[in-house]
């Protein structure tokens, strides 16, 4: 299914005014380049790779995400 802009406008308008500075911050990481992983970088995901196949990572709710990475600025 093909999503058009108009369609992502049409979404927009929904969102309440007090949500679109979390709007704004989601676009924003969504709009970051992609650049190859830097050589620490990959160390940093062959790292967490590994913790996770050990079971040694933490599962986040969606509340413990947006308040760690959009309630601090």
């Amino acid at each position: 299914m093909a999503i058009s802009r108009e369609d992502v406008h049409k979404l927009i308008e929904k969102i309440p005014d007090e949500k679109l500075p979390d709007l704004i911050k989601l676009i924003e990481i969504l709009s970051i380049p992609e650049d190859e992983p830097t050589k620490d970088e990959m160390k940093a995901i062959e790292t967490a790779r590994k913790e996770y196949e050990n079971g040694e990572t933490y599962s986040y709710t969606i509340d413990e995400l947006r308040k760690e990475f959009l309630e601090n600025d």
